[in-house]
């Protein structure tokens, strides 16, 4: 009988331990954010925010409904109506597959990054459901304001746990110079399109000039910080042994860019000159353009921080292994 290493016995018994629950949970939870997402751009759009009073206790005073068994007779009997209710229940799934993911994550997964990153987005999907919540009791267009821009940041977390929690997040990767340099326009290319998401959602909220105008104008940090992310993506990659995942972030990157600039382009013309400024669309596809442009940010929110991820992964992963 052949002796085995201490080292070759301990890769063998993580590999047996290593579940692929948590990961799918948390690209699950990820999913059900997408509609999520738009279906709360849609409320927006729809200047739906109000259409169901109540939040726990729904239509108080006329039927005193618990939220998810809300009648469906009165679900559907409006389009405000629809998209409201329709946006808080996928809020009540993404928040039971969260608490899932936060259960399996602590349950089958060692290693202290995925179990932050799992209860963050639980406490942060919380946090957001909260927040919507009393803006409707409250009536606050402050905190709808708030709850529109916090929410493609919860999007985005939710995904960034399901990419800490994928196999090659295990793997170190050396610290090069092309690496820290990617790191550190990561981050502020995240700062710069996070920016631009909160002044979009000044512009969708408030419906001001001035915040047309920072929006437009932001447009050409945006592009910038894009550019700086894109050449840093394909530096790095010369040199690294994730070059392939690299140059995939780099076409997503590029990909997402182009269509959420396509995408602002034809909401401006859909909400200035189809609908007419001032005026709130009352029809689904009057929002569809506006709503996608909201989803698109979210995109590329996405990818700047999987661009991050990616920079530092080398640096977490031997941070976890020396523990």
């Amino acid at each position: 009988m052949s002796a085995t290493s201490p080292a070759v016995h301990a890769a063998r018994v993580e590999t047996a331990v290593e579940s692929p629950w948590p990961r799918r949970l948390a690209w699950t939870t990820w999913a059900a954010a997408i509609p999520l997402v738009f279906f709360g751009g849609s409320v927006t759009s729809l200047d739906a925010g109000l259409a169901i009073d109540g939040w726990w206790v729904v239509d108080p005073g006329k039927g005193d409904f618990f939220l998810p068994l809300y009648p469906l007779d009165r679900w559907v009997h409006s389009l405000g109506a629809f998209v409201e209710h329709t946006h808080r229940l996928f809020g009540m799934l993404v928040g039971l597959l969260a608490i899932a993911t936060v259960v399996a994550t602590f349950l089958r997964e060692k290693r202290g990054t995925p179990r932050a990153f799992a209860l963050a987005g639980l406490l942060a999907v919380i946090g957001q459901g909260a927040l919507g919540g009393y803006r409707v009791l409250e009536k606050s267009t402050d905190l709808a304001f708030l709850h529109g821009s916090i929410g493609q940041a919860v999007f985005v977390l939710l995904g960034a746990t399901a990419l800490v929690l994928a196999p090659e997040a295990r793997a170190s990767v050396a610290a090069t110079p092309e690496r820290r340099t990617l790191g550190r326009v990561a981050i502020a290319t995240t700062a710069v399109v996070y920016a631009q998401i909160v002044v979009g959602a000044w512009l969708r909220h408030g419906q001001s000039l001035a915040a047309l105008v920072v929006h437009v104008g932001m447009l050409v940090l945006v592009v910038g910080a894009v550019t700086f992310l894109a050449h840093a993506l394909r530096r790095a990659a010369e040199t690294a042994p994730d070059a392939p995942r690299l140059r995939r972030l780099r076409i997503v990157l590029w990909g997402i860019f182009w269509g959420q600039l396509t995408l602002g382009m034809l909401a401006f013309i859909w909400v200035y000159l189809v609908v007419g400024q001032g005026r709130t669309p009352t029809e689904l596809h009057q929002s569809f353009f506006p709503t996608l442009h909201v989803m698109g940010g979210a995109a590329l929110l996405f990818a700047c921080v999987a661009s991050v991820l990616q920079a530092f992964r080398g640096a977490s992963a031997a941070s976890e292994a020396a523990r």
